[in-house]
Order: C-alpha cells, then structure tokens, then sequence
C-alpha cells in the first residue's frame, strides 16, 4: 500500500485482488441520477458513480467496469460473485444487512410521491393512498411500506420508466421513489414534466442513508472503501459531486 493509504485489519484478500488487479467491477442498475451510462460518452456518470471513481482515485486503482443488473437483482449477482461491490443508491437496511455488509454511509435523502399533474386525487401521505393503486421499484423499501398501507393496491416495476407509463394511463395513481430520481426525472423529460409533480407538502417517512453493498467476508475492501470515502469528505469532492446532480450539504451523510 501506498504510504497515507488505508489501514486494513480484515484478513481476507479482496482488497489485495483488486489492488493487483488495478481494477473494481462495480454493479448498477443503470438508474438516473445515481450510477448510469452517459449517452454521448458512454462514460458511466452519477452521484454514487462518481463518489465511486473518486475514492478509486485515493486508492489508487486505475480501472472500473459497471455489471448493470435490475435493481431486484444486485445483491444476489454481488452475492454470486458477479462484481466486487454494489454502488446504486442503496438504502442501508437492517434486512439487507443480515445478507450484505455495507460502507460507511454515502449521502442521504429521503422519498417522494409522484403524482398527475394538478394531484388531482389530493394524495399527501401514505395513509392518502387508501383505496388507490400504488407502486415502486422492485427491490426498494417503498415497497414494504406500501403494503403496510391498508387497503392500497401495490404494484411492482422493474424500471421507473415502467411505472410512468401505468401512471400515464390512469393503471397506477401514485409512484413512491427516491426523490433524486424523481426530481431529475422531472427536469430532464419535458414530457414527464408535463403530466406528473412530485407532491410539495409530502413529508418523507424516512431519510434514509445510502452506503456501498459488499460480500460478508470481505472485510478488507470494506475498509479500504470506508478509508477512501473519508478521504473524499475531508476535502469535499463529496459535497461537489452531490451539488452537481442537485442535491446539497443537507444530504452530506457525516456519520458511519
């Protein structure tokens, strides 16, 4: 290791492998803002892609590779060996945990209810989703607190292009998804800007804390991402990179 860099107390080889390597395979799920595939440059781009080739950068690892997997899909492709880590806005649960160990936190953020145009059905909280359709992506917590709703019909999607598209059709009344997601969506896609509006006054159930997925026994790429990812917040790059996807210091995560 390079002097200044982490110091690593797990026993096992992972972060040896990749260091040798001078490569990480990371995988994704190709979702806007956070970990996908810029059209034009064909250069993987977001927030947590770009956190990701940044602390790559103090760990001096030249290379990466993206695996893009369906969101559903991203821990049993990383539990199958399939990729080194996980770095897609994942919400760091006491039910993923028993399966994955997961960084230090990232960044942090809380959800949002999308809705037509105009909220015609004057949905506000969860429990407003009584007696109507609503769903998410697969794989996410919004999904458990959905069908912790009484009497909400839940559906489930592989993609939040998906989701729209029942929504545009009157097949869904409301989509529960991060709100990075739902605001880039929104500002980038005049059409879904047109018939769709995150509702103002919706207070997040959850600010959830976002952190890297990595197999249970390996410890010492853990570590040396945690080291990186301290690096990268001592000397802001994070806040940097949270502010050019449109986000600020109130998603900066300062705890473990």
């Amino acid at each position: 290791l390079a002097a200044g860099g982490p110091t690593i107390t797990a026993k096992d080889d992972s972060f040896a492998k990749v260091k040798a390597a001078k490569t990480l395979a990371f995988g994704t799920s190709n979702d806007q803002p956070y970990a996908f595939l810029d059209d034009k440059t064909h250069q993987v781009v977001g927030i947590d892609a770009e956190m990701l080739l940044a602390m790559l950068e103090k760990l001096e690892i030249p290379n990466h590779s993206v695996k893009q997997i369906d969101f559903e899909g991203l821990i049993p492709a990383l539990i199958a060996g399939r990729m080194d880590m996980i770095a897609d806005a994942m919400y760091i649960t006491d039910k993923r945990k028993k399966v994955i160990d997961f960084s230090d936190g990232w960044y942090q953020y809380g959800e949002a209810i999308l809705v037509k145009k105009g909220n015609p059905l004057k949905l506000h909280t969860l429990a407003d989703l009584k007696g109507h359709n609503a769903g998410s992506q697969l794989g996410t917590v919004y999904l458990d607190w959905l069908n912790a709703v009484p009497g909400v019909t839940v559906k489930s999607y592989s993609t939040m292009a998906n989701m729209m598209q029942d929504m545009a059709t009157g097949r869904l009344d409301a989509g529960v998804i991060d709100a990075p997601v739902a605001g880039f969506a929104l500002t980038n896609n005049p059409a879904y800007a047109s018939a769709f509006e995150m509702v103002s006054d919706y207070v997040p159930k959850e600010i959830g804390v976002i952190g890297s997925g990595f197999r249970k026994d390996e410890g010492s790429l853990r570590e040396a991402i945690n080291w990186a990812l301290a690096q990268i917040k001592a000397d802001g790059t994070d806040l940097k990179i949270l502010k050019k996807w449109g986000l600020s210091e109130i998603n900066r995560h300062a705890g473990v």
